[in-house]
């Protein structure tokens, strides 16, 4: 597994999300990077807070808002 100074080990990163989220499947989630292990750590924290005009999500901006597919 692959170590980042800027936001920790993937390996910490996955630990965190799995204790946030249980049914996270380890194997899964390594084959994702540090930056976005990151941000879905910090979007699983955030949703442990109560929702309130202090605790919004920003969604940065480098995904769609709203995914659609045509049934084949």
């Amino acid at each position: 597994m692959t170590n980042d100074r800027a936001t920790g080990t993937v390996d910490h990163l996955v630990e965190s999300i799995v204790a946030l989220n249980p049914g996270a499947d380890r194997e899964w989630l390594i084959t994702f990077d540090a930056y976005d292990l990151n941000r879905y750590l910090q979007h699983l924290e955030s949703a442990l807070e109560p929702r309130a005009e202090a605790t919004p999500w920003e969604r940065l901006g480098d995904t769609p808002a709203i995914v659609s597919r045509t049934a084949a």
